[in-house]
């Protein structure tokens, strides 16, 4: 349906009433003015009729014919008489003048005078009477008892008439028109007095809705629209002034949460200083500690003794474990980790998975089931493991005796979709966003540590958004749990990735012998220096130590084979001494990195030197085995 606009349908609500009233005026003026005109030719066809009737009574009596001749031609020079005829009592033309085959004789013998008419004519018919004179008493009276003596017969033309009626219709049309016209006019102008004001309240109606609300509207003539344009103003005006207001608030708002967040940031700077300087000092006796074991070791010589130091080491591997948590998550969020893509078997991927946890999964009495395809994966093999790793420990540990543990690999599409479900206590709805932070155990207020530490999940959760795995938890309260992640499948050949820092290095002793090396230990912390030297000697290594950079300066730096360097020293760190030894060596030692600070900044720092850094505390073990890889790749 064709909608139109405000001005057209009240120009059409103006106009149309106007031109059915002048139709209907004009029509009734014709027909009456049209019907005067027919009247008036009538009239005068019989006027002229009855007065040659009159007039030519005697001639006719008298037969005679010359004056009947002179009436008829007089009355020819009648406008609009065609054809005159006189006729006796019995109907013999006396005089015929005109058009004599116009006259009709049909009416002829009637004593009535007679009218007819046809398109072009009108026929008029008078009978010709006599009027007797009587003497009564001497005096003369009429005797209006008559008889007839013969006839009048007439014929007019309609042409006048005709066009006469033309020229009416044709002025009462230009007449209309020009009234038609006047009445356009005079209604636009009044309509657009009243459209244009609506017209330009729409559009500061539309400018209001857009925003623009210091748009008024001006002062019209209407009354009316007066009142509705003052309404509209006054209504534009109290949400400007609350927009205004709403503003202020916002702002307010805005500044308060930018000042919370600023508290909030400087809180979490400071609690991450403060964890970071913890830990450092944590790792600082740690990790002396641990390379006293490592050099206890050697020393003990009875299965008591042995056992004793089995009990310690053990102590000393729960709170390494913590350490080592936080260090993975340190490594995550400093971006320092690039995933090694490649082919993955993810049926000796999962078999692997079930011989970790087979055992532990007996001791509870839980099934641990799997339902694998077999299926090749893309994705990064350490990382997934530690993924499922996670999970696996998770679900086990959850899940009560005679419990169900499953993992399942199902393809979807061109992905792989890989789940770990258990039967286990569950986890509300309100508290499935809590378990992907830091610490966070619902079932473990007391802080057990064979519970696990509340790292496992927050490691999962970044691990997957490093390697966009979409990571999704289904779970209520006494249900048990579902994780899933989808990774992609294989097609065609990976591109090779870029080397990385490994996330988790901890790689088995070696038999390389040690025996001989000359290695320099530079750690300002007096315990961690005898404790390094100490363990480097026991492997029979040739040892100094420095507890600063300028020690190390004073020293000849080319006679040794291995430097471990700590990164806080108090007149510098263990990069600019890295930078300094590789600008004044030629034969550039083995140079190992260790520290106590996890934070994401020296974690790039030492990736962008190419150096490896091991952090505190560091296992005996896997000192050597790094010393023992480097040395390879030297010699």
């Amino acid at each position: 349906m064709k909608h139109y606009g405000i001005e057209r349908q009240a120009l059409a609500v103006a106009l149309i009433p106007v031109l059915v009233l002048a139709v209907l005026v004009e029509s009734v003026f014709l027909y009456y003015r049209m019907g005067e005109q027919d009247q008036s030719l009538r009239d005068r066809a019989e006027l002229i009729a009855r007065q040659l009737a009159a007039s030519s009574e005697y001639a006719v009596f008298a037969d005679n014919r010359d004056v009947l001749r002179q009436l008829a031609d007089s009355v020819l020079w009648q406008k609009d008489v065609l054809a005159v005829r006189l006729s006796d009592i019995d109907g013999n033309a006396l005089v015929e003048s005109g058009s004599a085959q116009l006259v009709e004789s049909r009416f002829r013998h009637s004593a009535e005078a007679v009218l007819w008419q046809d398109d072009s004519s009108l026929f008029a018919y008078q009978p010709i009477f006599t009027t007797q004179l009587v003497l009564d008493n001497g005096a003369v009276k009429e005797d209006f008892s008559t008889s007839q003596v013969g006839g009048v017969e007439l014929v007019m033309s309609k042409r006048r008439l005709h066009q006469a009626k033309l020229e009416l219709i044709l002025f009462s049309l230009l007449l209309t028109m020009l009234v038609l016209l006047l009445s356009i006019l005079i209604a636009v102008r009044v309509v657009r007095r009243i459209t244009l004001p609506i017209l330009g309240m729409r559009a500061a109606l539309r400018d209001l809705g857009e925003g623009r609300l210091d748009t008024r509207i001006d002062e019209m003539q209407v009354v009316e629209l007066n009142e509705l344009a003052h309404g509209i103003n006054e209504m534009a005006l109290q949400l400007q002034q609350q927009r205004d207001h709403l503003q202020t608030r916002i702002e307010q708002a805005t500044q308060a949460l930018r000042e919370k967040k600023d508290e909030a940031e400087k809180a979490n700077f400071d609690k991450t200083r403060f964890l970071a300087a913890a830990s450092h000092d944590l790792r600082q006796p740690m990790h002396a500690l641990g390379l006293f074991m490592g050099e206890l070791h050697n020393r003990i010589n009875t299965a008591e003794q042995r056992q004793i130091v089995d009990k310690v080491e053990e102590a000393v591997a729960a709170m390494s474990g913590l350490l080592e948590s936080l260090l993975d998550i340190s490594k995550l969020d400093a971006g320092v980790v690039v995933p090694q893509l490649q082919e993955i078997d993810i049926e000796m991927l999962v078999h692997r998975l079930v011989e970790i946890f087979d055992t532990q999964a007996a001791n509870k009495f839980i099934s641990l089931r799997v339902h694998c395809q077999s299926e090749r994966a893309l994705s990064d093999p350490v990382l997934l493991e530690r993924i499922l790793l996670n999970l696996l420990c998770n679900a086990i540990r959850y899940t009560p005796e005679h419990g169900t543990v499953f993992l399942a690999c199902r393809k979807r599409g061109d992905r792989l979709r890989i789940e770990v479900r258990d039967n286990g206590v569950g986890i509300a709805v309100q508290d499935q966003a809590r378990i992907f932070r830091e610490f966070v155990q619902l079932e473990n207020p007391a802080r057990e540590r064979n519970k696990g530490l509340g790292l496992g999940l927050p490691i999962v959760e970044r691990l997957c958004n490093l390697l966009r795995y979409p990571l999704s938890l289904r779970s209520a309260s006494g249900a048990g749990a579902a994780f899933a992640i989808e990774i992609p499948l294989v097609r065609g050949v990976p591109e090779p990735m870029p080397e990385s820092t490994p996330l988790f290095v901890d790689t088995p002793n070696t038999a390389n012998d040690l025996f001989g090396l000359k290695a320099l230990v530079v750690e300002d912390d007096e315990l961690v220096r005898n404790g390094t030297s100490g363990l480097l000697a026991s492997w029979g290594c040739q040892v100094e130590t420095a507890e600063n950079m300028a020690a190390v300066k004073r020293k000849n730096t080319r006679q040794f084979d291995l430097i471990i360097c700590d990164y806080r020293l108090p007149d510098g760190n263990g990069l600019e001494l890295f930078d300094y030894i590789h600008e004044h060596c030629q034969l550039k030692p083995v140079f190992v990195l260790i520290s106590g600070d996890t934070s994401p900044e020296i974690l790039q720092q030492v990736v962008a030197h190419g150096l490896h850094l091991l952090h505190k505390p560091v296992r005996p073990a896997k000192l050597r085995s790094l010393v023992n890889s480097l040395l390879k790749r030297v010699f």
